[in-house]
């Protein structure tokens, strides 16, 4: 995922300096079994130099800090086990020390920084406060750049495993929503609402939500295999959605397939009422009145939509439309301008052993 190739790339930025075995114990109270590279944070460095102290004397804080960052950043650096362990060893004076670098970041707007290090505080201390700082920072992270949706549904994932932390179901439904994963995100807003018993207002809303937009979806997938089921789902939503003229075009299509090409017409005008410009709309009303034996008006239609779309399909119907009407005129003309379009088309075949 990109964001974790940023992380290691930020990792790598990072200044280590070596330290030898033998002075780990004196600095951070615990054995180490070789010399130890650790990191300090490239910004922390110029302060000091720029403040014209000597570079030798750098804060043991600042390497708490970048081992911090680099437990956030890198899972697999190769020092991270002995970096858990000293940060361990020193764990009530590096934690509230870090806290305030992670407050710190955040007010500056440096989320990204601030999101790595509160990760690796997660590797010290894991609970629920650090977890909501975390999806806190995640949340504006994401709204900048959507990559970060993968990274916190990673992140909910071990939340999860927080017993009462239910609040990650709830994220996980609203992260799926975004990425209309709509399955997953019903899955997970039903869990949450189960699990939390939360019959708040914009709990139950975002479940609204979802249950109409999965009903849409299994209306939209049966039009044309199963139209009566497809309505089924469809004509319900019309007591919220009147005004979504896409709605009502899958409705319109569901009753052409079953031969009700009235009711087709009277869900297509309430589309085209809505919003004229959409192509698909204009096409069905022309096939509509084609299967109604009114070809002037079909022609019409099929015209306009063939105008915007230089579509094979609305060419071919209006050939049938006009040689329907006895126009072999125009069916001859419309005949050759679907041949150019597509000599190959199955149905510009059919029709050369009509035209020809």
């Amino acid at each position: 995922m990109q964001t974790k190739l940023n992380f290691a790339e930020k990792v790598s930025k990072l200044i280590f300096l070596e330290f030898k075995k033998e002075s780990i114990p004196k600095i951070f109270k615990i054995q180490v079994n070789e010399n130890l590279y650790l990191p300090v944070r490239p910004l922390r460095v110029a302060d000091k130099v720029k403040a014209g102290e000597k570079f030798e004397k750098i804060p043991v804080s600042f390497f708490i800090e970048g081992m911090f960052y680099v437990l956030g950043g890198d899972e697999n650096f190769k020092f991270n086990n002995i970096y858990i362990d000293i940060l361990n060893a020193n764990k009530e004076e590096a934690v509230q020390y870090i806290k305030g670098i992670i407050f710190d970041e955040v007010k500056s707007g440096s989320y990204e920084d601030a999101y790595l290090i509160i990760k690796g505080l997660l590797k010290i201390e894991k609970n629920e406060e650090n977890y909501d700082k975390l999806f806190m920072i995640l949340e504006k992270l994401r709204k900048i750049d959507k990559a970060f949706q993968e990274e916190e549904l990673i992140m909910l994932s071990k939340a999860e495993k927080i017993e009462g932390y239910y609040k990650a179901y709830f994220n996980k439904a609203v992260i799926y929503y975004e990425q209309e994963k709509y399955e997953d995100a019903w899955f997970y807003i039903n869990t949450y609402i189960e699990k939390s018993h939360d019959d708040s207002t914009e709990v139950l809303e975002l479940k609204h939500v979802i249950s109409n937009i999965r009903e849409y979806e299994k209306g939209k997938a049966l039009v044309y295999d199963k139209p009566k089921d497809a309505l089924i789902y469809l004509i319900p939503l019309l007591d919220e959605f009147s005004n979504d003229a896409i709605l009502n075009f899958n409705i319109a299509v569901a009753y052409r397939v079953l031969g009700n090409y009235e009711k087709a017409i009277y869900y297509l005008n309430e589309a085209v009422a809505i919003d004229s410009s959409i192509v698909e709309v204009i096409n069905e009303l022309g096939l509509n009145y084609a299967a109604l034996n009114n070809f002037d008006v079909a022609i019409k239609y099929l015209r306009k939509a063939f105008e915007a779309t230089k579509s094979i399909e609305v060419c071919t119907n209006l050939v049938m439309c006009y040689l329907n009407k006895g126009d072999t005129k125009q069916a001859k003309l419309h005949y050759d301008i679907a041949k150019k379009i597509d000599p190959k088309d199955e149905i510009v075949v059919q029709l050369s052993k009509v035209m020809e």
